[in-house]
């Protein structure tokens, strides 16, 4: 039997895993742009990036469903994961015949052709570990997956930062992130058979299939969304303006996208019990729900303001002064974070209360407003376009879920007073380390900045003793 301690603990495993396997991921990614340069950053990351955006098509929703089904009926685990793992190989040889002629279509006579090829390998088989893994937290089990992540990340770092003393080639520091998703894929598969006692082997029945289908569109239609929307900003870029220009915006985009855990590891800790006042009491879901939205906004106003007022030290420092094209692309999509965590509570809160129509609705809509601006934008304002171009998308998707968050029911503004106290104290914070940075170490300036926010939230009383403890609750084990 599976404990709520265990599951917790579990959880918190996890959620440390993921925050090490990002912060390692930055510092690698920071060490290679200043090896490889402007061009061979963009690449390297445009390589990844289009590979990535075809990856949907491999999985198309079947690993949520497999996790669902064998939480649900361990008994016909098996069968659901054989039949998947049929219909995985369909769809991963499909997928790779799609990458590899478009690829060779479309890039020929390009730089990127053989990374892409390499890429694709990779895409391949962080797809298959994707679906084992699936099978090993339907089971209710994160500690393999958080080792692997781990292991991952450390391999990368090791064989990485080895390859950067004795060369700057793009397909041999590429090899290193197929190494380490050869690890995951084959560390998996052994969990599997050796601890969940798994036999791989080809499973196939109509009637199953359709069955799985029917389940699997929905969330397939809403990955196909969030992909295309996530990177078709760097296939533009591609397109209209070339290599370097990719590198400069991945800097930008790498900078602002690095702290995504927190809303995630967030909404994560909260989402069972979103689900749970759903059924039980309405009220206090309304009450949770607004004490998420407004910690999201207290972590997010100060990480914004402050990146925008440091951005040109945290660029030259931390990338040399090579990237500098990339300063006014981070800032502005910087400007996003705010509206980026708070909607991670809207669409949790859609979702615990049976509204996930909604929210792929929103994100096609999204996703369609977002190519569109980045056809207009790249070619007239270049980087920083495609940086407009997601930031009025990420504003729009906001304003769409909210408005569907208030429809569903209604909220006291007085719930979300606190965040006149929060802007006010992000703005103060903003204008003291703009003045400190040119006085002090900028690094400096950023701890100085860090104790003003928290002086005037505490002051204002918009951040109270309370408020600490429910933050801290919600990582913690549930009463």
């Amino acid at each position: 039997m599976v404990t709520a301690q265990k599951i917790t603990a579990n959880t918190s495993f996890f959620m440390v895993a993921l925050v090490l396997q990002k912060l390692l991921s930055f510092i690698y990614f920071t060490l290679l742009a200043r090896t490889l340069g402007a061009e061979g950053t963009g690449q390297y990351f445009f390589a990844i990036s289009f590979a990535t955006m075809f990856s949907v098509l491999m999985d198309v929703g079947l690993t949520p469903v497999l996790i669902r089904e064998v939480a649900k009926d361990k008994e016909n685990g098996q069968k659901w994961f054989q039949q998947i793992f049929t219909l995985k190989i369909i769809t991963g040889i499909i997928t790779v015949l799609i990458l590899v002629i478009t690829d060779s279509v479309i890039f020929y006579s390009d730089a990127v052709r053989n990374l892409i090829y390499l890429t694709t390998a990779i895409v391949l088989i962080d797809s298959f570990t994707l679906l084992f893994y699936g099978y090993i937290r339907g089971r209710q089990s994160l500690k393999f997956e958080s080792w692997g992540t781990i292991i991952f990340q450390l391999i990368i770092m090791v064989m990485g930062l080895s390859l950067m003393q004795i060369t700057n080639n793009v397909l041999v520091l590429l090899t290193v992130l197929f190494t380490a998703s050869l690890f995951n894929l084959i560390f998996s598969g052994i969990i599997l058979v050796k601890k969940f006692k798994v036999k791989f082997k080809l499973y196939y029945r109509q009637d199953f299939v359709k069955k799985i289908i029917a389940v699997t569109l929905p969330f397939a239609l809403a990955a196909i969304f969030a992909k295309i929307y996530a990177y078709m900003d760097t296939f533009l870029l591609k397109m209209f303006l070339g290599d370097a220009e990719v590198g400069f915006y991945s800097i930008a985009y790498k900078i602002t996208f690095a702290l995504q855990f927190i809303p995630l590891a967030f909404v994560a800790a909260l989402y069972p019990a979103f689900s749970s006042y759903f059924k039980n009491d309405y009220e206090q879901l309304k009450k949770v729900f607004a004490k998420a939205f407004n910690y999201l906004a207290f972590i997010a106003l100060p990480v914004s303001f402050g990146v925008i007022a440091l951005a040109e030290e945290i660029v030259a420092k931390l990338y040399t002064q090579e990237f500098s094209f990339s300063i006014l692309p981070l800032q502005v999509l910087i400007v996003s974070i705010p509206f980026l965590f708070i909607n991670f509570s809207l669409s949790s809160f859609l979702n615990a209360t049976n509204r996930q129509k909604i929210n792929t609705r929103n994100l096609g809509l999204v996703m369609a407003l977002n190519v569109i601006l980045n056809i207009i934008f790249i070619p007239r304002l270049g980087i920083w376009g495609a940086s407009l171009a997601s930031s009025l998308s990420t504003l729009l998707l906001f304003t769409l879920n909210l408005t569907a968050v208030l429809r569903v029911t209604s909220f006291k503004a007085k719930l979300f007073k606190p965040l006149i106290g929060s802007l006010f104290s992000a703005l103060i914070m903003f204008g003291v380390v703009l003045y400190m940075k040119d006085i002090i170490h900028w690094i400096l300036s950023i701890i100085v900045g860090v104790i003003v926010y928290l002086v005037l939230m505490f002051i204002t009383k918009t951040l109270k003793q309370s408020d600490i403890m429910f933050i801290k609750k919600s990582f913690g084990k549930p009463s």
